[in-house]
């Protein structure tokens, strides 16, 4: 009887030896360096992200509060700019007050100043004022009455310049004609009171 196999015979497996990849110490050293240093660079970047927001923030923040502090300011400024105006409304009405009551006042001292200091036989016959400018005119029993009348008016020191503008002597009458500046009582008794204050130690009084 014959037998005929149909199955393939067995082949013998080879058996594959594992193959071993063999490594230099120094590739391990090289891989361990750049492991290191890109872990060190981005623990540095990582650092430096949070370092710069938060520099970031605190300029946001102080940007934030000086805008704020600038809106104050800006409230502040408008505020005292009305109460300015307001304060130069208020001042404007007192000097006004004020020139109103010198003008006022300034005809009776110029009389008075102008009576006190008239001599005997001396007579006025015209007075004639325009700003500072005092123009008088009269008579007199000679001209040392004339002269008396000036240094009076100049005494006073309401009348700093006083002018003989012109003169004529006609039957022992002198007619006369004065131009004096007027100084105004407030701006008279600011300079006295200037001149009798005694004088800083070691100051140069001024000259005039």
């Amino acid at each position: 009887m014959i037998r005929v196999n149909l199955l393939a015979p067995e082949r013998p497996t080879k058996t594959k030896k594992a193959r071993s990849v063999s490594v230099a110490p120094g590739a391990v050293q090289v891989y361990l360096f750049l492991a290191l240093f890109a872990g060190g660079a981005l623990v540095v970047c990582a650092a430096l992200w949070w370092y710069e927001s938060t520099k970031i923030k605190k300029l946001d923040a102080d940007i934030a509060t000086a805008e704020q502090r600038q809106r104050e300011l800006q409230a502040i400024k408008v505020q005292v700019d009305a109460l300015e105006a307001k304060r130069r409304t208020f001042q404007q009405k007192v000097d006004l007050i004020e020139r109103l009551k010198a003008a006022q006042s300034e005809p009776v001292h110029l009389l008075d100043e102008i009576s006190k200091n008239l001599p005997d036989f001396v007579w006025l016959t015209s007075l004639d004022q325009a700003g500072p400018i005092v123009k008088l005119s009269g008579q007199s029993s000679g001209y040392t009455s004339v002269a008396d009348f000036i240094s009076a008016l100049q005494r006073s020191g309401y009348f700093p310049l006083v002018d003989l503008v012109s003169s004529a002597e006609n039957n022992n009458i002198v007619t006369f004609t004065l131009q004096a500046n007027f100084k105004s009582p407030e701006v008279a008794a600011r300079e006295a009171a200037a001149a009798a204050r005694p004088p800083i130690p070691g100051s140069t009084p001024a000259r005039p």
